[in-house]
């Protein structure tokens, strides 16, 4: 029988025995994970985004090792591939659109993110605006603002798509202010008579369109106001960036939707001061802002942004013609803001508050004195047992200031001088009234 040898021995033989293989094991192991790291597989932990070259990509492309796009090598095309292209461009050109939509839809996608698929995109999108198509150039052009944010091409396809929304809007001009009806809706100012269109497609935004291949099968209108959004959102320093916007809020002046005319007047009067659509953004959006008012049981902050906005309409143009118009709409503003206050006197009244209800009406007679509100306000303070209001000296001081049997005051009359401004002070700003609003 062989003779065993002791523990220790045994582990030692076994350990040196051992010691090659773990050397192979630990070589293959490298041998992987470098292999992993250089093809960048998804599994690395420290692969970045896709679309953000990470720590291994940056590595590999300076090791030549990486594949990359045409655009990001900046490399020269060869003469066959500028040829595809230049085909594209040709077809064009002899007006066989048909051809030229098939070489440069190839084109676009075989030589994407690089210049020569730009300017394949391109003339995808003017061959589908010459063939009339005009939904699928939008799509076009909106593709190559998607794909090439910084397009060589941006000036002429902006006034492709403003020429579109121009025709499918039957809109001649972006300062038209057709169809602004004022605040009191007794008339509207129109330039030209309102003509409705005689397709029911165009006044039913959700009827399919079948006949006219010039439209988007469904809201043509829609589609329009997206070409306008694409103008100033893609080109904001260019010349039809303040035309897009004043014709986008100025349709939507047209169909009632004041709130998102009033947002894009807004835009139009903060980010281009110098356009030459400034008068009207000031004088149609402070339409637009009085229009919005809901009435006296909701937010007061339109009639307060209307006013304002009129107040700057009269001081920046002194020479416009909508000032008459402008005056009587301070005027109605006016008593608007008096019909709030009368209605929060008649809340106190019904919850049955003398307190609040004389301090209400000190408001309403010292802020709107001259109104028929301010005539009622009187009569209810007159009415008001004295011994509710013994804490509050300011207020019977001011019960006590009042006239005697005085006649009731007669509404203003717009006399061609500017009314009184919400932005300039007033009897209740002193120091008497001020204590008594408390």
């Amino acid at each position: 029988m062989q003779q065993q040898l002791p523990l220790a021995a045994r582990r030692t033989t076994a350990s040196v025995e051992c010691l090659p293989c773990r050397h192979l094991r630990l070589r293959a192991v490298a041998a992987l994970l470098l292999a992993s790291l250089l093809t960048g597989c998804a599994g690395n932990p420290f692969r970045a985004d896709s679309r953000q070259p990470g720590l291994w990509e940056r590595m590999q492309r300076s090791m030549g090792l990486a594949k990359e796009t045409p655009l990001e090598m900046g490399r020269k095309f060869s003469p066959q591939e500028q040829r595809e292209v230049q085909l594209c461009r040709q077809a064009y050109e002899r007006r066989d659109y048909d051809k030229a939509i098939e070489l440069c839809k190839a084109a676009a996608k075989k030589f994407k993110e690089s210049s020569l698929g730009e300017e394949a995109q391109f003339y995808l999108a003017e061959s589908w605006y010459a063939k009339q198509r005009y939904s699928k150039a939008q799509d076009a052009y909106d593709q190559l603002f998607e794909d090439y944010p910084s397009t060589k091409y941006v000036e002429p396809v902006t006034r492709r798509l403003y020429s579109i929304a121009q025709a499918w809007l039957q809109t001649s001009e972006p300062g038209a202010k057709e169809g602004i009806r004022t605040v009191s809706a007794e008339k509207v100012i129109s330039s030209q008579p309102e003509n409705k269109p005689a397709d029911p497609t165009l006044r039913v935004r959700i009827l399919p369109n079948f006949h006219d291949r010039s439209r988007p099968v469904f809201d043509t209108q829609g589609r329009a106001l997206q070409c306008l959004k694409s103008i100033w959102m893609n080109d904001p320093t260019g010349p039809l960036a303040d035309d897009s916007l004043m014709l986008t809020a100025a349709w939507h002046q047209r169909h009632s939707n004041h709130v998102e005319a009033d947002r894009y007047f807004g835009i139009l009067r903060d980010e281009y001061p110098d356009s030459p659509h400034l008068e009207a953004a000031f004088v149609l959006g402070a339409h637009a802002r009085q229009m919005s008012y809901q009435g006296a049981f909701y937010e007061g902050e339109d009639l307060v942004g209307a006013r304002r906005l009129k107040e700057q309409s009269l001081q920046l143009f002194p020479a416009s013609h909508h000032r008459q118009q402008l005056r009587k709409d301070l005027d109605v503003l006016y008593r608007q803001e008096a019909e709030r206050q009368w209605a929060m006197v008649d809340y106190y009244r019904r919850k049955q508050r003398p307190r609040a209800i004389a301090i209400a009406c000190v408001r309403l007679i010292s802020e709107y004195p001259d109104t028929g509100f301010a005539r009622d306000a009187r009569i209810l303070l007159a009415g008001i047992d004295r011994s509710e209001l013994k804490d509050l000296p300011e207020v019977l001081q001011f019960m006590d200031a009042l006239p005697r049997n005085a006649p009731a005051p007669v509404p203003a009359q717009n006399d061609g001088n500017p009314v009184k401004s919400v932005s300039q002070p007033r009897e209740s700003d002193n120091e008497t009234s001020g204590k008594a609003r408390l």
